[in-house]
């Protein structure tokens, strides 16, 4: 990629952070990308360095997703405004407000500027009326759940495994024993290449480990 299309891509990635909210350090955690890598293409100087060309498709493919679903949340708002105008289920803007449990007034400010409300409340409506939510944003949805499960998830197993790191051999022996070694290899190997698509499809091909303890558990060993 030219050097003024990759200058415009980091553009577009700190615009996308700025209306956001969004630190770069949370914007690399969302594309997957260590924060030191990813904020030297935004230094100044000497220290400025571009993304390679997988960083680059990498960023390309996030915000190409970020438009769809933005798109696909403004097309449903717009749904909702022009079913609004016909329906007569509602006599006013706040008895809908109190079916989805939100601010009456806050919901008629939106209505009447046609300012897009969060999602969340959109989604509401949706529910509410029976509008379907767009099958792509609900997967979206779903990933972006379980990732923060997995964050959490992880940082309760680095804070145990911290304590048999600083503790006595023998506390690791009773680990080895306990756990299997061959499904700690696959967890850390599935975590590993879940960091690159490609990556990931040729081991999901290759490998031929799966994870098995708690069935040994239950004692088919």
């Amino acid at each position: 990629m030219k050097r003024n299309s990759i200058e415009q891509l980091l553009t577009e990635i700190d615009d996308f952070s700025r209306t956001r909210n969004l630190s770069k350090r949370e914007v690399a955690q969302r594309l997957n990308i260590s924060y030191e890598t990813f904020r030297k293409w935004f230094q100044k100087g000497k220290g400025k360095k571009n993304p390679s060309q997988r960083y680059v498709e990498k960023m390309e493919k996030f915000l190409e997703t970020q438009k769809e679903t933005e798109t696909y949340w403004k097309t449903l708002w717009i749904k909702i405004l022009e079913w609004w105008r016909t329906q007569h289920r509602y006599s006013t803007i706040r008895e809908l407000a109190d079916e989805i449990g939100w601010n009456g007034q806050n919901l008629s400010n939106y209505f009447q500027n046609k300012d897009m409300p969060p999602k969340l409340v959109i989604e509401k409506i949706a529910k509410t009326v029976g509008f379907e939510i767009p099958a792509l944003d609900r997967a979206l949805q779903e990933a972006q759940r379980k990732t923060e499960k997995i964050k959490y998830l992880l940082l309760f197993l680095e804070e145990e495994l911290r304590w048999f790191r600083d503790g006595s051999k023998e506390s690791r022996d009773i680990l080895r024993v306990e756990l299997d070694l061959n499904d700690i290899g696959y967890i850390s190997s599935f975590l590993t290449m879940l960091g690159d698509e490609d990556k990931f499809k040729r081991w999901l091909t290759l490998t031929t480990n799966r994870f098995n303890f708690f069935r040994k558990k239950d004692g088919q060993k």
